[in-house]
């Protein structure tokens, strides 16, 4: 079966789930990872014939695909800020949306300050791992309650060189840091489980619902504790970022200034929808 032959079945056989786009890039991403061939080679060599072992190879993914596995899993990697990251099951694959939290922060801290800086329910370390990548000056440490999350953000760090502490902890149960804290980020878990029937099954199927899924009843139980623990260990005018839920932006708004927060600014993801939100503690 030559290279064009196989993207026609390829294509055939995912019809049903992805677009015939999306089905090309992700034969592409194979190719790539596996065999280290460039995107281009579909056009150049077209009547390339492949081998039984590189057939099989892509058809173990291929079936994968079929039943919902993201692409990430598949190759346990992913892109997040032009870094390179290991994913699995244990942890939530990273989010264009998060890219957009952590340029925020790293835009605002452009000056080369040493700060004190702590990820909240870190799952992959990439906003932490990513943030101290552009801004070394940064001193991060990051907490997960999962010890197998943990095991792959380490990881991460140094497969970046990055200096990042790592800890274990329950931020539900958590009072006190070691240090004063200049700025604290969070993508805690912010889905209801109403919202289910308006996710994908590769999502629902694949990914840690522990890290996805808060209260029905306590739509914002993390950010209240979150909340609660900046409020004693975050330094004067210091900041808090957090990823929303965008059904949530204003009651989370109010209860920041409530608990006497200011600067309170809401921003829009790339898709139009309130998704971060930065506060400073007065």
């Amino acid at each position: 079966m030559t290279l064009t032959e196989y993207r026609s079945y390829f294509r055939l056989k995912l019809e049903f789930i992805y677009k015939v786009e999306e089905s090309d890039d992700l034969l592409k991403r194979l190719i790539r990872a596996y065999f280290n061939w460039e995107p281009v080679k579909i056009g150049l060599e077209p009547n390339y014939v492949l081998s039984q072992r590189e057939r099989e190879r892509l058809n173990i993914a291929l079936n994968k695909l079929k039943k919902g596995k993201p692409i990430q899993y598949i190759l346990g990697i992913c892109s997040f800020m032009g870094l390179e990251f290991q994913v699995n099951s244990s942890v939530l694959i990273p989010r264009p949306e998060t890219e957009e939290l952590v340029q925020w922060i790293v835009n605002d801290e452009e000056t080369i300050q040493s700060k004190e800086f702590l990820d909240i329910g870190t799952g992959s370390g990439c906003v932490a791992v990513s943030s101290k990548h552009l801004r070394p000056h940064l001193q991060i440490s990051a907490i997960d309650v999962s010890v197998e999350a943990l095991k792959v953000a380490e990881n991460n760090a140094k497969i970046n060189a990055t200096n990042v502490q790592f800890y274990q902890a329950d931020i539900l149960t958590k009072k006190d840091w070691e240090t004063p804290l200049d700025i604290i980020v969070s993508n805690p878990p912010y889905v209801l489980p109403s919202e289910k029937k308006q996710m994908k099954t590769n999502v629902l199927d694949y990914e840690p619902l522990l890290a996805l899924f808060v209260p029905e009843e306590d739509p914002l139980l993390f950010y209240k504790k979150i909340i609660e623990f900046a409020k004693h260990n975050l330094s004067p005018r210091g900041a808090i970022y957090f990823e929303i839920n965008p059904i949530f932006a204003s009651e989370l708004s109010a209860f920041l200034k409530e608990n006497n927060f200011y600067s309170v600014e809401v921003r829009n993801d790339f898709l139009g929808h309130p998704r971060m939100i930065k506060a400073k503690k007065s």
